[in-house]
């Protein structure tokens, strides 16, 4: 009996997140915005060169510690 009970609670879990993927797609779908990366978009927010720069950098550097590390 417990087995089942586990079981019913994992695929209760499964499909929670299941619908909250749903939630945020039919968001996506009506125009909701979602998120502060698309609230500061909305708001015309720009990176400047200067930072794109920097990020870029330290992206690369990123990279090629994991790719040195995996040779």
């Amino acid at each position: 009996m417990t087995d089942v009970v586990g079981l019913l609670r994992e695929e209760k879990k499964i499909l929670q997140k299941r619908l909250g993927a749903l939630d945020k797609a039919i968001g996506a779908l009506v125009g909701d915005v979602v998120g502060d990366v698309a609230k500061t978009a909305k708001r015309g927010k720009k990176m400047s060169a200067a930072t794109k720069a920097k990020l870029s950098k330290a992206a690369k550097a990123r990279w090629a510690k994991v790719k040195k590390a995996t040779s």
